[in-house]
């Protein structure tokens, strides 16, 4: 299946939530840990599996934007490897 922008923000959006209510660290590499998402983001958001580490990746990531003060997301996006232009 593919996804367009739109729906594709919200399954970031509702990762990043998710992540936020569990108090994940914004660090966080566990794999076991991060499985509970993968899952998420496959079974119930139906995110196929080749696209779920990305999704999850940009959630992490938008998570991490929304929490700095001192990032501009436009100037600073290539920090974060974001396609921002």
């Amino acid at each position: 299946m593919s996804m367009d922008d739109s729906q594709r923000n919200s399954f970031v959006l509702q990762i990043a939530n998710m992540l936020e209510n569990d108090k994940i660290s914004l660090d966080e590499q566990d794999p076991k840990i991060l499985e509970k998402y993968e899952k998420f983001a496959s079974n119930e958001l139906r995110i196929e599996d080749s696209d779920t580490a990305e999704i999850i990746n940009e959630a992490f990531l938008y998570l991490k934007m929304q929490h700095s003060t001192d990032i501009d997301p436009v100037k600073e996006g290539d920090r974060f490897a974001a396609g921002f232009s």
